[in-house]
């Protein structure tokens, strides 16, 4: 069986993480949605790290503090919690 190198443990690490965050964006939407209804926002390490009306606009922010948003769990918060329709 072949060795995993420091490269696969990074991204694996970073995977687990960014769909740990990505729960947390889940499981909080009600707490989020009392401050940051209507806009984007970016999540690391359990906490939101920026937000924004733009999309656009926070990954611009994201980039200019030398986030990769690619890397970083990004979610528009609904002013309204989602309906389901059955």
């Amino acid at each position: 069986m072949a060795t995993m190198t420091a490269k696969e443990k990074k991204i694996l690490l970073r995977l687990g993480k960014f769909g740990e965050d990505a729960d947390w964006i889940s499981k909080k939407q009600k707490t989020l949605r009392k401050k940051f209804a209507g806009k984007y926002i970016a999540v690391n390490d359990y906490r939101v790290i920026d937000s924004d009306l733009n999309l656009e606009a926070l990954l611009n922010k994201l980039r200019r503090k030398g986030e990769d948003p690619s890397q970083i769990p990004v979610q528009f918060i609904s002013s309204e919690p989602p309906r389901l329709i059955l």
